[in-house]
């Protein structure tokens, strides 16, 4: 069987992966501290509460960081499968079809794991 990449495609790929986890973590960093700021305090009442307006900015923004966290962490784990079947051998293939998942695919989101046709037909 033919192998899909070259070795220095793999290798390009993997740092692109990479790259985006270390992106990832510090973006990660910046949503825990929004949503630390936007916290309440022990009495209940937020820490940076001034005026009623500012109760509802502040719900929006914790609500818009969990959200965020929420697709950082999706992300984060379709991330480490991706270095995961690099390993394995079975990087670049779809998950749903078993075909190959065009290079210029991966070039643009490198954790994919399904190619288009199977990507639409899943939503």
């Amino acid at each position: 069987m033919k192998k899909r990449f070259k070795k220095e495609e793999l290798i390009k790929l993997e740092r692109a992966l990479l790259a985006k986890k270390r992106l990832l973590l510090k973006q990660r960093k910046v949503t825990d501290e929004v949503m630390e700021s936007t916290l309440p305090n022990t009495t209940g009442e937020s820490v940076r509460r001034t005026h009623p307006a500012d109760q509802g900015t502040e719900n929006y923004q914790r609500e818009m960081a969990s959200r965020l966290k929420s697709i950082e962490s999706k992300t984060l784990r379709e991330i480490e499968t991706a270095l995961r079947r690099i390993n394995k051998g079975t990087y670049g293939i779809c998950e749903r079809c078993g075909r190959p998942i065009p290079k210029a695919r991966l070039l643009v989101v490198p954790h994919a794991r399904f190619c288009m046709k199977c990507l639409k037909e899943q939503k």
